[in-house]
């Protein structure tokens, strides 16, 4: 196995400038692309949730029907061990895909809808 060279170059007057102006706008604007990435988390772990209550949903229908998991494999063709996973573990990913394949399967119609948000008083 060949070992990597390590290569250093002298900048000149004007990349070292260039890299420090770099620097300092980085540094300028850390803190807004820190709380912008904060934001998207947030709402990203939101919609995670709502996902992630809707499993809950058609898990409850699922037993209010009498189905086994094993049924809804055979509907749906998704795996009973990952079936199982969407159901139980609180860190469940579920694809809208697949909350759509699980509805179905209960016959169910999944539909989703666009509300204003409540602004506050």
């Amino acid at each position: 196995m060949r070992k990597a060279k390590r290569v250093q170059r002298t900048l000149s007057d004007s990349e070292q400038a260039r890299v420090r102006e770099l620097r300092e706008r980085i540094d300028a604007e850390k803190d807004t692309i820190i709380a912008e990435g904060r934001r998207h988390k947030a709402a990203h772990e939101t919609a995670a949730a709502r996902l992630r209550d809707v499993m809950q949903l058609l898990r409850v229908e699922r037993a209010r029907q009498g189905l086994s998991l094993t049924d809804v494999q055979a509907r749906t063709g998704i795996a009973r061990s990952a079936l199982s996973r969407l159901e139980t573990e609180p860190d469940a990913n579920p694809t809208l895909t697949t909350i759509t394949r699980c509805a179905e399967a209960l016959g169910k119609d999944l539909q989703i809808l666009l509300v204003d948000k409540a602004r506050p008083t």
